[in-house]
């Protein structure tokens, strides 16, 4: 599991509570997670922020409102810092 920086995280769940967008982007990682929102909930993107314009887009999924487990934050936060994770740690083929 990556160790993001503690403030930008906070940062980041504040702003996406607040206004149902947001952008992630630590600086020791060429990759950036956005979540914005969509008629089914929310969009998350992950790009990687090295390219300049094409090919920029590693991973997108749609999140659904509904979408809630009991025991787990599965909120478009957490399922946006999981993606950028599992892209850091190579764990999704990028093409």
């Amino acid at each position: 599991m990556q160790d993001f920086d503690p403030k930008l995280l906070k940062k980041f769940r504040t702003e996406v509570q607040a206004t149902g967008s947001g952008t992630f982007k630590d600086p020791n990682t060429p990759y950036q997670v956005s979540v914005e929102p969509s008629k089914a909930g929310h969009t998350i993107k992950v790009v990687n922020t090295s390219k300049r314009w094409y090919g920029r887009l590693v991973l997108k999924h749609e999140h659904p409102l509904e979408a809630h487990v009991e025991i787990a934050d599965n909120g478009p936060v957490a399922t946006a810092i999981l993606m950028l994770t599992l892209v850091i740690e190579g764990k999704v083929p990028l093409g």
